[in-house]
């Protein structure tokens, strides 16, 4: 059947996006469908800001078109619940109920899914939108109670990210090398990138020896990046955005992924490490305690908080058994939990329902 699945530009070199990550992944595995991509979201290089209003509404021009090009076509919306999201999606998803078109929402996390107050304007627009009757996918029970709690849905099917697996664990480096621990995604403020700084700076200070890497895309310029390397020297590497090889490269140098979010949906960056064998420091935010059990394939760390980042990475650093016990089991909490079959199976049956 055609498929209009929307997300951020699917070009790596344009774009860092979880979500894309999830869009190119459905498309790849599911070769049953016909599958039409309409891209919605700034690229990397483009501003924000009022800026963003003339191209949004070409933008709504090319989906009016796109839905009459295709008018038996399924709707497959991406849709972060956050500020931008909500007040750029929402009459397109309206538009696109109004036509009475079927539409399934597959959410993604976003700071307005799980807070508990969202601003009066956008939980009125979300509640035109969560329609009794729309189909909805949530990465997780947490989101699936949220989401009916709040909205009043019914039809709510739990869908986490997947991420495709090798059975064996890939060899990491020797024990008595220094510990490289990285991150890979948007370099931004919500993602905790000054409190890894901090832990870093302090772990530089007491003489111990590391490797941290940083790879993808800085929202505003030069924000963390020279701070980084002014701060850490030799001990830091910017390897900017990475995809295909450059990014199992990078992936394969890893020993622990740092994730130090405000909030998340199911990071499809946490999913890879983890099956890399990449021990995970994270915060226990949005749906990411479905797949981390603290202590045993990773360990959690505190919200906007440097000294827990800076003392995990300590005891993984000086208990280099424990490192290598949490790795495996890191491997095989994703080769047992997420099937890229199943999960193309599930998402098969909800289109099929509508």
């Amino acid at each position: 059947m055609d498929i209009i699945i929307v997300s951020p530009s699917l070009d790596t070199t344009q774009n860092v996006s979880g979500i894309s990550s999830v869009t190119q992944f459905i498309i790849d595995k599911n070769p049953s469908q016909n599958y039409i991509h309409f891209e919605q979201g700034k690229k990397d290089n483009e501003r924000g800001g009022v800026r963003r209003i003339l191209p949004i509404i070409t933008k709504f021009r090319e989906w009016k078109n796109l839905l009459s090009t295709y008018p038996d076509a399924i709707i497959h919306y991406n849709f972060p619940l956050s500020k931008v999201s909500i007040i750029r999606d929402v009459p397109f998803i309206k538009y696109a109920q109004l036509k009475k078109r079927k539409i399934v929402i597959h959410l993604h996390g976003g700071v307005y899914l799980t807070s508990e107050k969202t601003p009066t304007y956008l939980n009125a627009m979300l509640k035109t939108v969560f329609g009794k009757t729309t189909p909805i996918v949530a990465l997780s029970q947490l989101e699936k109670n949220a989401i009916e709690s709040r909205y009043d849905v019914k039809d709510v099917s739990v869908l986490p990210n997947c991420v495709d697996v090798k059975e064996q664990l890939p060899i990491k480096a020797a024990n008595d090398k220094p510990l490289t621990f990285g991150y890979i995604g948007r370099i931004t403020k919500e993602k905790g990138i000054a409190y890894l700084l901090e832990a870093c700076k302090t772990l530089k200070g007491e003489g111990v020896e590391f490797n941290l890497i940083l790879a993808g895309k800085e929202d505003c310029p030069n924000e963390f990046i020279p701070r980084f390397k002014e701060s850490l020297g030799d001990l830091f590497i910017y390897e900017g955005v990475v995809s295909g090889n450059k990014k199992e490269e990078f992936l394969n140098k890893l020993d622990v992924f740092i994730l130090p979010s405000f909030f998340e949906g199911l990071p499809m960056s946490l999913l890879e490490c983890m099956a890399c064998g990449i021990v995970p420091l994270t915060t226990n935010v949005g749906s990411i305690a479905d797949v981390v059990d603290n202590g045993k394939n990773g360990i959690f760390i505190k919200v906007k908080d440097s000294e827990t980042i800076h003392n995990a990475i300590c005891q993984l650093n000086n208990d280099r058994e424990m490192l290598g016990k949490m790795s495996e089991a890191a491997h095989k909490t994703i080769l047992s939990k997420f099937s890229p079959q199943e999960y193309i199976k599930e998402l098969n049956s909800i289109y099929n329902r509508l």
